[in-house]
């Protein structure tokens, strides 16, 4: 067991965090690395008994497994947040995880219909080794507390997904449940039809309300990853009895892409939420767009975030609106927008005591697709690829000589952040070979965007991670 500190040399009490080779999952018949965060004060403080957080995708949990590799860095979060007294201490379980070619982990009923053919679902078998083998040794290794109150699971994308399907299979384990992107519904760009998405759910429905606490989020420029496909679950829970604000809260995050740096920048969010102290209401804001349309099928919502003194946020799904003219529009507690009529009218809201305003305006029709027009120019190679892809569900066409061109149809103001790739993940960098800011765009109204790469990787992204790495975001 490898031990390495986080803390600066100077403190009597620092946080470390152990790494546990080669831990066995008999379902599985594999082996991982388990990297367990233990809080500053655990070493002295022999009496004391913790909260567990279990993290999955644990290789990228804590510092970047290699140069130009993405983490979370959750350790720098809860070292934060217990040192400005929000936090008490948790100690954290980061279960590496281990994709082989014909089986999923984190898929637990279904495969999207892409990969069903090649792809088994391992969920339950992963549920298994995480229920019945990681607990009962990090239980019986460390001075836990391993009650469900004091128990979370925390997962993002696919391991969102899991997340879901394992703590509410397991409440009397599992009660607290941390969701970040969670892979909901697989989403695909295809004109042939009329909505010009093709949707899939890949979730198994809650039904009840078991005894557990739930934060989900979205970040508003994960391309086809959308806002609404996390928000309607999140509604779902509320229609089954879950509280708003109390067992359950979600978060709509403005300009937050489908990566590891993003959720680390807000893992902070839901750690206050489930372990910590949430504070008192501070600020209040209406977000989103203000021009809605009375025809073609654009759907309104108001991402109403509620910010509190801790830090913490959340969006508002139980708010107390009012409109000025109610013959323009009507708002629901969860900010969905009906516009009635065209014209303008003012939007107040009250939540956690506070008030905000807006002005929001209906027109005539507003399109719920926009056109997005792509090209690059690439640098000049013997054999060009057919393809190189841009954002999700992009892929731009060799055009001839240098140049790849692709048109699309995407939902109204969908963000976009991305690197352009070709092959597999083989992403393009700066010139002099070094990790490439992501590409952002939001897709408002039809755009042309003309882009120049300046070089392609080597070698795949993160090949350097090792056995222990998925190599797909997902």
């Amino acid at each position: 067991m490898e031990d390495h500190r986080t803390g600066g040399r100077d403190l009597p009490l620092q946080a470390a965090i152990l790494t546990v080779e080669g831990f066995r999952a008999s379902r599985l018949d594999n082996e991982r690395r388990l990297f367990v965060y233990l809080p500053p004060g655990y070493e002295g403080e022999t009496s004391r008994h913790y909260p567990v957080l279990y993290m999955h995708a644990g290789q990228r949990a804590f510092d970047p497994a290699a140069p130009g590799t993405e983490s979370w860095r959750i350790h720098r979060a809860a070292d934060r947040l217990i040192g400005e007294g929000l936090m008490e201490g948790i100690i954290i379980v980061a279960i590496a995880h281990v994709r082989p070619a014909e089986a999923n982990e984190y898929y637990h009923f279904k495969a999207p219909a892409e990969e069903a053919d090649v792809v088994r679902c391992a969920g339950l078998d992963y549920e298994d080794f995480v229920v019945n083998e990681v607990k009962p040794y990090i239980d019986a290794r460390f001075r836990t507390l391993p009650d469900p109150a004091n128990t979370g699971l925390l997962g993002s994308s696919a391991g969102g997904l899991c997340t879901y399907h394992m703590g509410f299979r397991h409440p009397d384990v599992f009660g607290k449940l941390m969701m970040l992107s969670p892979y909901f519904v697989k989403a695909q760009l295809d004109d042939s039809t009329p909505s010009g998405l093709r949707e899939e759910r890949l979730y198994r429905p809650c039904r009840g309300r078991p005894p557990v606490k739930v934060w989900m989020d979205i970040g508003d420029a994960e391309g086809l990853f959308l806002p609404r496909h996390v928000r309607d679950v999140a509604v779902e829970l509320l229609g089954e009895g879950f509280r708003y604000g109390e067992d359950l809260a979600y978060l709509e995050q403005a300009d937050a892409a489908h990566q590891e740096t993003d959720w680390g920048d807000r893992v902070h969010i839901p750690l206050l939420f489930m372990f910590g102290r949430m504070g008192t209401p501070a600020s209040l804001e209406l977000r989103g767009r203000t021009e809605i349309g009375l025809t073609g099928g654009h759907r309104a919502q108001v991402n109403a975030v509620l910010g509190y003194d801790s830090g913490f946020v959340m969006s508002v799904l139980n708010g107390e609106y009012r409109v000025g003219d109610p013959s323009v529009l009507k708002a629901l507690p969860d900010g969905t927008l009906i516009p009635l009529s065209p014209g303008t009218t003012t939007l107040t809201l009250t939540s956690g005591g506070l008030v905000a305003t807006g002005v929001y305006t209906v027109v005539p029709a507003l399109s719920d697709r926009v056109v997005v027009e792509m090209t690059a120019d690439v640098p000049p190679e013997a054999a060009p690829p057919a393809a190189i892809y841009g954002g999700m569900g992009m892929r731009l066409a060799h055009a001839g000589g240098n140049r790849y061109a692709g048109r699309f149809r995407v939902p109204r103001d969908t963000g976009f952040r991305f690197r352009f790739t070709k092959g597999f993940r083989k992403f393009e960098t700066d010139a002099a070979g070094g990790v490439m800011p992501n590409r952002t765009f939001r897709a408002s109204e039809d755009i042309s965007l003309h882009c120049e790469v300046a070089r392609w990787e080597e070698t795949p992204y993160r090949a350097a991670e090792g056995r222990d790495h998925d190599d797909s975001t997902i």
